[in-house]
């Protein structure tokens, strides 16, 4: 089960010149208003994802295929009107990784530069920091713990202190300096001192504490990028460890008698310690590329699905068309299979039918035929009329279940063979549905999410949807002891005035604050309207 931690905020970015860092739980629902900025904190993830996966480099695109769904195009539709700062600034947190990005543009440009890109590692203490604007990059580490000193150099140097102790009483004892017996004595005490002397010397002069710097070096970008071989683009996975691995070379370059006058700034004994120890550095850009590439965000909006007899693959536009294609071509041939049933449950659970059909139609549509089971009494016995329908003779709530049941079926199938982190962001999965049905889709994300460790960021006006999460939360007991078993519900709400803020659960699965105005106490106002406006005219009656 993923206990992953994620977290994000930025400054002048959209709407916000302040976004505060919010901690994303696995199944994620941001509440409020409509422009108060949900799909801001959105826009931002799918920008960070594909920068860090696509790009890493100096250059920050907001025009990239996959960013389609973020709408953004250009730097000045992406910086914030009202700050008079040049920049906009990103944190992520991203497992035991923080990465910070500053970037900065033109109006009317869909790139932008990236002035800053820095990855602090919570685990290992290491800090990387490439300043494309100042022209270097920078490695620093310091001690997560306090230093620890070997044992075993302890036993030996509290061993040679006690022959040398015994030594010196033995010499002492002695009172003619000049016999053989004192000759010998002296000889040994001189070698006994000496060897303490050799092993004191493999000690640290001192012993650091937690929080001390190791070492800090900095590095022009020139000379990384001069040590590249000539087949080492900018790609994808390796831009990380190239610059890590050229890194160590240089440093190696300067700790060795080949002096080069443009690295001579740094202090000689943090050159000679990463020299001697740059293991955790390979292993750290090892670890973040890893983070970087397993994530994998699926985007989902708020289309409503089209009602059509045939669903054609060719067309872009009809959400539910291309999630039956991909289904379709993921899955064909195959009668039983995990993804069928897992689709036959749920479309059982939201009301739809019970089995499902599709055919292709001369290799350009798909005809999508729904099983639905109708009980009647017969003279003796209850009888199940069985019956095939065509999906687009359901109405609009069936359509959108089904949409994203189809689609969660095909991401479970990539998710066989890709093993990434899925991340599913959606957009008002309650639109169309009963307010029945709106509390089910908890209990779905629930059971995706505990079944295939898919994460979930939902924006949602479902007061529904909400409900049923403080219902599992507290059925589950997610809420008595979080570090046996976490709460995997995180709820933001997003208030125009004061920005966003967490809900967060109390034991007892109520929220320690509450919602903004409109939201849980909107039924409760129109109830109290409705009974004031019923006194009102049994007065005037």
């Amino acid at each position: 089960m993923n206990k992953q931690t994620k977290g994000i905020s930025f400054k002048n970015f959209r709407r916000f010149q302040n976004f505060p860092m919010l901690q994303l739980g696995n199944i994620t629902y941001m509440v409020g208003r409509n422009n108060s900025g949900k799909s801001t904190m959105v826009k931002a993830l799918l920008l960070i994802t594909d920068y860090l996966q696509n790009q890493l480099s100096d250059t920050f695109s907001f025009d990239n295929v996959v960013l389609e769904d973020a709408n953004i195009v250009t730097f000045g539709r992406a910086k914030n009107n009202l700050s008079k700062e040049p920049t906009i600034t990103f944190e992520y947190q991203l497992d035991e990784f923080d990465i910070h990005i500053v970037i900065s543009g033109q109006d009317e440009n869909t790139k932008a530069k990236v002035n800053v890109l820095s990855v602090n590692d919570a685990k290992t203490g290491i800090d990387l920091n490439i300043n494309y604007s100042k022209g270097n990059i920078t490695v620093s580490k310091e001690l997560i713990e306090d230093e620890k000193v070997d044992d075993n150099k302890l036993n030996v140097i509290k061993q040679l202190e006690d022959s040398v102790s015994e030594l010196q009483e033995e010499l002492d004892a002695i009172t003619d300096k000049t016999s053989k017996e004192s000759i010998e004595l002296m000889t040994a005490f001189r070698k006994a001192s000496e060897k303490l002397k050799a092993a004191k010397n493999l000690l640290p002069k001192e012993i650091k504490r937690k929080g001390d710097k190791q070492y800090a070096l900095s590095y022009p970008i020139s000379l990384i990028v001069d040590t590249k071989k000539e087949d080492n683009t900018l790609s994808t996975y390796n831009l990380l460890t190239n610059i890590i691995e050229d890194f160590i070379w240089i440093n190696d370059v300067e700790s060795s008698n080949k002096k080069n006058e443009k690295l001579s700034k740094n202090n000689q004994e943090d050159v000679l310690v990463l020299s001697r120890n740059n293991k955790h550095l390979y292993e750290f850009s090892k670890r973040i590329t890893q983070s970087i590439n397993r994530q994998y965000f699926y985007f989902i909006g708020a289309n409503p699905s089209k009602q059509s007899a045939l669903f054609y693959l060719r067309d872009k536009n009809n959400a539910l068309a291309q999630a039956i294609h991909n289904f379709y071509q993921l899955t064909a041939g195959e009668k039983n299979n995990e993804e069928t049933r897992f689709i036959k449950y749920w479309m059982e659970i939201f009301e739809v039918g019970v089995d499902f059909n599709i055919n292709m139609q001369a290799g350009e549509a798909y005809e999508f035929k729904i099983l639905e089971e109708e009980s009647k009494k017969g003279e003796s016995k209850k009888v199940i009329l069985k019956k095939y329908v065509s999906l687009s003779d359901k109405g609009m709530g069936s359509l959108q279940a089904m949409t994203l049941i189809l689609k969660m079926a095909s991401l479970i199938r990539l998710n066989e063979k890709e093993k990434k982190q899925i991340t599913v962001l959606i957009e008002e999965p309650e639109l169309n549905l009963h307010p029945d049905l709106q509390s089910k889709l908890t209990d779905f994300f629930h059971k995706v999410y505990i079944k295939y460790n898919f994460n979930f960021i939902i924006e949602t006006h479902s007061e529904y949807i909400v409900r049923q999460s403080q219902y599992i939360s507290l059925d589950k007991n997610y809420l008595v002891d979080q570090e046996l078993n976490p709460n995997p519900f995180s709820i933001f709400y997003f208030h125009k005035k004061e920005g966003p803020y967490e809900m967060r659960f109390k034991e007892d699965g109520k929220f320690e604050r509450s919602f903004g105005d409109g939201f849980f106490n909107e039924a409760d106002k129109l109830a109290m309207k409705t009974y004031k406006l019923n006194l009102k005219n049994k007065k005037n009656g």
